[in-house]
């Protein structure tokens, strides 16, 4: 059964339930119980960056120890650079009968190259409209097109998943590597040819 207080006023005593908190204190309990975290703690033992409150139970934050900081320490600088994403071109030139790329001609993605997201399918001709090259597909019976970049990724390390381990030298090693191969570090980097839309292509 809950405990009344009464509450006097001018014209009637009411008594109502009083106010408690989660912990079931009342405001009065809080008041005497609570205390400031800065002036309520203290260090546990002389030198120690873990602290303890003082006559009080406001909640504090978590003590964290010399291994816990030296732990995210190390994360921190393991994880600064790494996993990291790598880019190369990923497209196809028209070229004529004989073999030779069509100045001016079309780019088209090739199969292996990034979806644009969200890769939901767009209809045929606005596609063709907006310059969106991609795989065809069907969207309700209509043909389709999920847009591509015209470049693909890969991350380093390779096949990488969250709470993976990282292996600096050979994150390193892998990179430098891909590199050579012609990866670069940022799509800026690839000079890709600028789709062009139906308004553009007719204005040539």
């Amino acid at each position: 059964m809950p405990q009344l207080e009464q509450q006097i006023t001018e014209e009637q005593v009411v008594y109502r339930p009083k106010k408690r908190d989660s912990a079931g204190r009342d405001e009065q309990q809080q008041r005497a119980m609570d205390t400031p975290p800065a002036s309520g703690s203290r260090a546990l033992f002389p030198g120690s960056k873990e602290h303890i409150a003082i006559g009080g139970n406001k909640v504090m934050p978590p003590p964290i120890s010399a291994i816990d900081e030296a732990y995210a320490e190390k994360v921190s600088e393991t994880y600064a650079e790494w996993p990291r994403a790598l880019y190369h071109r990923a497209f196809k030139r028209e070229r004529d009968s004989s073999g030779q790329i069509i100045p001016g001609g079309e780019v088209v993605p090739i199969a292996s190259a990034d979806a644009i997201a969200p890769n939901y399918p767009v209809p045929m001709n606005m596609a063709q409209r907006n310059g969106i090259k991609g795989v065809v597909s069907t969207s309700e019976g209509s043909p389709a097109i999920i847009g591509q970049h015209l470049y693909k990724t890969r991350l380093v390390p390779d096949a990488w998943q969250p709470g993976d381990k990282i292996n600096l030298a050979n994150c390193k090693k892998e990179e430098a590597e891909l590199l050579k191969a012609g990866w670069v570090r940022s799509p800026s980097e690839l000079n890709l040819p600028k789709a062009k839309t139906v308004e553009e292509e007719s204005d040539e």
